[in-house]
């Protein structure tokens, strides 16, 4: 009984990390980050998205609520979209037949702007 629950441990500690990867890899997206200056609020991109499927399938890709473009019966596609990037943009890969999210990934925006405030290095209440 011992051997039974050892060999299920295994084969399960050698299956589950490839799927995780698997679905981790499905969309990519570059750059991951977007940085943005003092006089602009927002960053306009060149976003490069790479689909890369484990078999045949129709996907949409979304930003946020917003339907970008969509294939049918894709396994690997790359697809260049221009972008206006404010905030913290997420993008996702949805199955358009039952709406079951696949994948997603996002684009930071990050300032150029120095913080003007320091974080303390000493608690307020020490004496030294």
């Amino acid at each position: 009984m011992k051997y039974l629950q050892l060999g299920a441990c295994v084969i399960f500690l050698l299956v589950w990390p490839k799927l995780a990867v698997a679905k981790k890899d499905i969309l990519t997206v570059t750059p991951k980050v977007c940085v943005v200056s003092e006089q602009q609020d927002f960053c306009d991109v060149d976003v490069k998205f790479a689909l890369n499927m484990p078999h045949k399938m129709d996907v949409c890709l979304y930003s946020e609520d917003q339907q970008l473009q969509c294939w049918q019966q894709v396994t690997l596609e790359e697809f260049n979209h221009k972008a206006r990037v404010q905030v913290e943009t997420i993008y996702s890969l949805v199955n358009p037949h039952t709406d079951e999210l696949l994948a997603t990934t996002r684009i930071e925006v990050q300032s150029t702007r120095a913080k003007t405030t320091r974080r303390r290095l000493r608690s307020p209440w020490s004496f030294f």
